[in-house]
């Protein structure tokens, strides 16, 4: 069987592949006319820049605790906004399952063509087919993909996630795209259901595998939301999966909907998280901006 070694969950927002004297290129939703929100004018260029290096320290700690794990496989989970799956078919859960795929880090505020900077990743198609047949006998009926349609390949949920954690891209994957963003998705309920499936199934496919699971997404943007990532880190602190279950589908939008994938990886998990780091990255006084979130499961 596969050995479920270790899950772990971190953002992917722009402002991670951007230092903040590059932020200003970013949608800051100035056409909204937001209201200033009190203490932000405080976020100095200086505290900026500290907290986004707090970023970069915080990746370098959790690839460094995946790496001592030494999966064979990543089982990402992240989700795909109109990149492979577009409004002809929105499934709220697929596996893909070719042979390799690529991913392109292109950003399109640098008007970098997506068909540029993609990295090949070998794809562990058995362990994916064994994860859709799996998902099926518990209770799920997974949509599945042997083709990327995106110019960039997989989405940027993924392409970023593996550049920052496999830079060497020497590690088999198996992305699993979760539908967030775009109504009606999956609950939070049925994410803790999803996650919960998708260990029980890697735990009784036949390859003595090593495989990480790795959340990609979160945590609340563009209107960043404090309160709501802080009672979402308690949860995750106190494996309070009853806490997750219940979190709002209406406050769960956005980016923000991508706490979804953490859920998976918490409910994969199913015990108390260890928070690496956690930085609101504030872009204006308005509160536009990505939270940042890194964290692991130890399961050993």
């Amino acid at each position: 069987m596969a050995n479920l070694v270790g899950c772990a969950a971190m953002s992917h927002a722009p402002q991670l592949m951007l230092n903040p004297d590059s932020w200003h290129l970013l949608n800051n939703r100035q056409s909204e006319r937001l209201p200033e929100k009190p203490g932000l004018e405080k976020e100095t260029r200086e505290i900026k820049w500290s907290k986004w290096n707090g970023c970069m320290d915080a990746i370098t700690r959790l690839r460094a605790k995946i790496d001592a794990l030494s999966p064979d496989v990543l089982v990402i989970v992240g989700d795909d906004q109109h990149e492979n799956l577009v409004d002809d078919n929105m499934p709220p859960f697929t596996v893909f399952i070719g042979e390799e795929v690529e991913a392109s880090i292109s950003l399109r505020y640098l008007n970098q063509p997506k068909s540029e900077n993609r990295t090949k990743y070998r794809v562990e198609s058995k362990l994916a087919k064994a994860l859709v047949d799996g998902l099926m006998d518990e209770g799920f009926d997974p949509s599945y993909s042997k083709k990327t349609r995106y110019d960039g390949g997989l989405g940027h949920a993924f392409a970023r996630v593996l550049k920052f954690l496999t830079p060497q891209a020497n590690r088999s994957i198996v992305p699993v795209m979760v539908n967030t963003y775009y109504p009606p998705a999956p609950s939070a309920k049925r994410c803790v259901e999803f996650g919960r499936a998708l260990a029980s199934v890697l735990r009784k496919t036949s390859d003595d595998q090593n495989v990480v699971i790795v959340a990609s997404g979160g945590l609340s943007h563009t209107k960043i939301d404090e309160t709501l990532d802080e009672g979402f880190i308690d949860a995750l602190q106190k494996n309070n999966l009853d806490y997750m279950t219940a979190m709002r589908a209406s406050d769960l939008v956005e980016g923000t909907s991508e706490i979804r994938n953490w859920i998976v990886s918490a409910a994969a998990a199913n015990r108390p998280g260890i928070m690496l780091d956690y930085f609101p990255l504030y872009r204006t006084t308005t509160g536009v901006g990505c939270a940042m979130g890194f964290a692991h499961w130890d399961l050993n």
